[in-house]
């Protein structure tokens, strides 16, 4: 902002290109406006021709924060972030929203948001994010079939790879994928060769699913709380309210074996 000297993100979408989400994605911010941990919008309008959405500036990405440490954050950190992730996805649960492209990339440490507070990660780009409750009739989304995959390929569920439509269930499974990630540096199903996208696509669903060897394996060498956790989230049923207060337990007491305290002390 060059009249306060604030920094600030500006996201810009031509509409004669595609069609704007901005508009769409200030509604969802709008409706998650009571958490603490998104970005302020500035404003929503037009400069010539695109669509811009102003909202304040995010310092550096549990993404870059995982490349800055070699590629993977200890288990304590991983920790600590799953509780604070967890938190935020029952709290757009709890608001009807169900976010649909969870990953690393759009969480940001506090540090360059709020220089006092570095312990706190902030979440931002909800264009993807959708209502799995009727605004109307205030029942579930029905269960679909044929729908088109919807996400970050490398972190979204494998239900989303088969077709069906997407609920609470698929955030807890993303969340789980972060996690492991952040913890073991890769996912069994990152950075493997394809004929094509669509080969890609298509063997990465099959990787994803809870009885495939190459997951079982990664699960095998992780901590009991996110083998658990992954096992309770691919039982989900597509209507189920998860468990958050049993998922936060599975962390928590991860931690407290290790003699560890929540304290907000990331690797950073």
């Amino acid at each position: 902002n060059w009249l306060t000297g604030e920094r600030v993100a500006v996201k810009v979408a031509m509409p004669e290109i595609s069609a704007s989400i901005l508009p769409y994605e200030a509604r969802i911010y709008k409706q998650l406006a009571g958490s603490r941990v998104i970005p302020f919008i500035h404003w929503l309008g037009f400069d010539g021709d695109a669509d811009v959405l102003v909202m304040d500036y995010h310092g550096p990405t549990l993404d870059g924060m995982r490349r800055a440490f070699r590629g993977t954050l200890t288990l304590k950190s991983v920790l600590m972030i799953g509780l604070q992730i967890l938190n935020f996805v029952e709290y757009a649960h709890s608001r009807g929203i169900i976010l649909r492209d969870i990953k690393p990339h759009n969480f940001a440490i506090g540090r360059a948001l709020h220089p006092e507070n570095p312990s706190t990660i902030y979440t931002f780009d909800f264009g993807l994010a959708k209502l799995y409750v009727d605004p109307f009739k205030k029942t579930h989304i029905p269960f679909r079939t044929g729908r088109t995959l919807c996400g970050t390929i490398g972190y979204c569920s494998h239900w989303l790879h088969l077709g069906l439509e997407a609920s609470r269930r698929d955030d807890i499974v993303v969340l789980g994928h972060i996690l492991l990630q952040l913890l073991h540096g890769r996912l069994p199903w990152q950075g493997f060769y394809a004929a094509n996208i669509e080969a890609k696509i298509e063997r990465i669903g099959e990787m994803k699913r809870p009885t495939h060897a190459a997951l079982t394996e990664q699960l095998a060498h992780s901590p009991t709380a996110l083998r658990d956790l992954m096992v309770y989230a691919h039982g989900l049923d597509f209507e189920q309210k998860p468990d958050y207060v049993m998922l936060r337990s599975l962390l928590e007491d991860c931690l407290k074996e290790h003699e560890w305290e929540n304290d907000g002390l990331f690797d950073w």
